[in-house]
């Protein structure tokens, strides 16, 4: 189920802040952007970023 709410750009924000590759690149940048998006009113497309930084740092995670 998908939510398009502000909230949920704070909770996967909250989710990626938790990771350890959180800060590495792209997962980053991802994040900033999709920040920056849902702030702006576009949530939709602010939480795709946000959900392609969480997989980002996860791919890192895994990487290691």
């Amino acid at each position: 189920m998908t939510t398009d709410t502000i909230e949920y750009c704070g909770s996967l924000a909250a989710r990626l802040a938790g990771m350890p590759t959180a800060a590495q690149e792209p997962s980053r940048s991802l994040a900033a952007e999709g920040l920056r998006l849902c702030g702006n009113g576009h949530v939709r497309v602010g939480i795709a970023k946000l959900r392609r930084a969480v997989r980002a740092a996860q791919a890192s995670t895994s990487d290691r």
